[in-house]
């Protein structure tokens, strides 16, 4: 009898800043060999938990699944492999590859030289099968409002400082709790103070960098604003703005197919979960603010 070993892998996918596709490519030392990282299932996993797993333990890259791609089986000395894929999006946690006794090197590259490179048809094909530069487009969008942050005409300084209220800083730290495990890549928000303080505690909980951006600060410029989530479309990212900038930005976005499962709100301390799948605006949901 064929004994059948079971494995699953993954096509890592990240965008550059110019927007181009890049997968992930590990080389074998026992093999001298390229090709997409995988393992063999430990007892108990499910396909997507070794996927995570041997990516991690191999590339040091810690994974979210996009989406399952197929199984490949082939014949090895031992019997059958038998590999389930999925695309995949690297997190924020990722401790960064170190040189290990599975794999010696890892390159990002395009489409056409990982086909170049890669040493095995069944890998091959998983490029030329996939439209992986759609797949890289699917993700959730939240846009967040910033926390309570008192009354407007009460504050006498420049409303950019203007900090979130002990209610507001609750209301932060039950975001956090409320984001941490939705496997978020990247944390933008508006220059104003009572916005980064919103996303802090988020970004201290996952490991991600706050990245600020003047397309979201107050004063809506729906082109701006659009371009950001358009060049960020694939990403698990938070952006956290205002209470103009965000129904200006919905109410584009729904132009342009988003179909909203509840009527419009926009309280502080709120999100809207924006779907994003081929690089198309599907649905979006409405999160109400957290008790804290």
């Amino acid at each position: 009898m064929t004994r059948t070993i079971r494995a699953a892998g993954g096509v890592v996918l990240k965008k550059t800043n110019k927007g181009n596709l890049r997968v992930l490519i590990s080389h074998r030392p026992r093999y001298d060999d390229w090709s997409f990282p995988k393992g063999k299932m430990d007892k108990g996993e499910t396909p997507e938990e070794t996927a995570i797993r041997e990516i991690l333990e191999e590339t040091g890259y810690h994974c979210r699944i996009v989406a399952p791609l197929r199984t490949t089986r082939y014949r090895v000395g031992s019997g059958i492999k038998e590999v389930d894929w999925f695309a995949m999006r690297p997190l924020p946690d990722s401790p960064g590859f170190k040189k290990n006794s599975e794999v010696d090197e890892i390159q990002w590259v395009g489409r056409k030289e990982a086909k170049k490179a890669l040493d095995y048809e069944h890998d091959r094909n998983l490029i030329r099968d996939f439209d992986l530069k759609k797949l890289a487009e699917t993700g959730t969008i939240h846009l967040l409002r910033h926390g309570a942050a008192g009354n407007r005409d009460k504050w006498n300084g420049d409303d950019r400082l203007r900090p979130l209220t002990k209610k507001g800083r609750r209301q932060a730290e039950a975001i956090a709790r409320q984001l941490e495990g939705r496997e978020i890549e990247r944390i933008f928000t508006s220059p104003y103070k009572r916005c980064i303080q919103t996303v802090e505690p988020l970004a201290k909980a996952i490991g991600a960098e706050i990245e600020v951006s003047d397309a979201l600060a107050e004063g809506p410029d729906v082109d701006a604003s659009y371009e950001l989530i358009h060049n960020l479309a694939g990403s698990n990212a938070v952006l956290c703005s205002h209470g103009d900038v965000i129904p200006a930005t919905m109410t584009r976005l729904m132009w342009l197919g988003l179909s909203l499962h509840s009527r419009f709100y926009c309280s502080k301390g709120s999100i809207w979960e924006v779907d994003i799948k081929d690089g198309r605006f599907t649905d979006g949901r409405y999160v109400p603010p957290p008790k804290p």
